[in-house]
């Protein structure tokens, strides 16, 4: 432990991974990106560092353990943008850019005739651009960001709520920041709001900034320290767009559509064992001990992987030990009770830990539910579990088995 009053547990880091906690301690705060203006070109320096804030583009489908997703609206037909109902398995059922979309007048229902949710239609189609047939004012009060479509809410409510899941899949998952395009925001009645997944508030920005009548507005916010976004909630100006509502910047109303989402690539929100690349399924891999290396498959892309971590005589250990929900190259060096770590949330720095003896058996897990995998042995002579709660970094024994069992954590061993 780090008590000076035990010997058990001794942690020592190597200089590269010290330089690297400092870097992160001094920036552990939401980086907010906005910007105003009367068109697209003036928010485009905003957005464009944004999306440098999260990474490359993935586009649609697979699973990445970094980069960013966005929705534009633009790829839905005709026949689900207003004034038909969009389908409800459009968007949220097997997510192929993991946002889901729910709003607080209801779910999305698969062919339901009713939606919480429209998007506008296209010149082409005949249909009065930007919502004007609901409203004939409001084609020329909003505009759009990119191509034709912008996107907002209906059926009673100005209030939409973005979930996350694993690209493809129903596996729940959060990102590392979202950001949205606003159309007309002329008071601060609209706002942002970020919560983890526990449902805790994490942020709530001051919302975009309002000033220019039939404008675009952007906010970003994104994090750097490893925090992760699980659920955003939108509440667009103070009323949802109806045929009774005209806008204007000094009226009473104040009605707001949305275009570009723009997010970090979805990871999985809890652990699942073995899962090198984030994507909430476990990656075929092997440790190679001759060679002190790792080879694994990453599951979201099918692409093949391997990282040099080890040597000759250790024992390979999965776990999550940062918490970032991304298994960490883990081993356990029994001829002098050590373990080395390389937290996928540290670039280029490992960690070594002294706990343990020869002859013990790793059985690392989060053992004090903290979601985080705690250093872990059984000792057979004894009989005994020993751990660090990697909460408080505090020791613990558990007496449990005699000589000659096997432990189910790490059984394989």
């Amino acid at each position: 432990m780090k008590s000076k009053s035990s010997n058990i547990y001794r942690k020592l880091i190597a200089m590269a991974f010290v330089f690297a906690a400092f870097a992160v301690a001094t920036s552990a705060q939401a980086v907010e990106r906005t910007a105003v203006g009367a068109n697209p070109a003036a928010i485009q320096a905003a957005v464009d560092q944004f999306r440098a804030d999260l990474g490359p583009n993935n586009g649609v489908g697979n699973s990445f353990a970094t980069g960013r997703r966005e929705i534009n609206w633009d790829g839905v037909p005709n026949g689900l943008a207003s004034p038909n109902p969009i389908s409800g398995d459009f968007f949220n059922v097997n997510s192929p850019r993991g946002a889901i979309f729910t709003s607080t007048s209801g779910p999305v229902i698969t062919g339901g005739p009713l939606q919480p949710f429209q998007i506008s239609s296209t010149v082409a189609s005949g249909v009065p651009v930007r919502f004007g047939n609901i409203n004939p004012t409001y084609t020329n009060e909003f505009q759009a960001f990119s191509g034709e479509r912008i996107f907002t809410t209906t059926r009673g409510s100005n209030v939409v709520e973005v979930s996350f899941r694993i690209p493809g899949t129903d596996i729940p998952a959060t990102v590392s920041g979202f950001g949205a395009v606003f159309t007309d925001v002329d008071s601060r009645s609209t706002i942002m709001q970020f919560y983890d997944d526990k449902g805790k508030l994490l942020f709530t920005p001051h919302g975009p900034v309002e000033g220019v009548d039939k404008g675009l507005s952007f906010q970003g916010v994104s994090y750097n320290d490893g925090t992760r976004i699980s659920k955003v909630v939108i509440v667009l100006g103070n009323v949802p767009l109806s045929a009774g509502t005209t806008d204007g910047q000094n009226d009473t109303f104040d009605v707001v559509a949305l275009d570009d989402f723009i997010y970090g690539e979805p990871r999985a929100a809890q652990y699942h064992a073995g899962d090198f690349d984030g994507d909430g399924t476990p990656d075929f891999a092997v440790f190679r001990p001759s060679s002190g290396t790792w080879f694994y498959i990453n599951s979201g892309t099918s692409t093949f992987s391997f990282v040099r971590f080890g040597q000759d005589g250790d024992i390979p250990v999965d776990g999550d030990f940062d918490g970032d929900s991304l298994a960490d190259f883990t081993v356990f060096r029994p001829s002098t009770g050590q373990w080395f770590k390389l937290p996928s949330s540290v670039v280029g720095g490992f960690e070594v830990n002294q706990f343990g003896v020869n002859g013990d058996r790793p059985v690392a897990g989060d053992y004090d539910k903290d979601g985080k995998t705690d250093i872990a042995v059984w000792r057979p002579s004894t009989g005994t579990f020993f751990f660090i709660g990697s909460k408080n970094n505090s020791f613990n024994a558990v007496n449990f088995g005699a000589n000659g069992d096997i432990p189910i954590v790490g059984a394989a061993q």
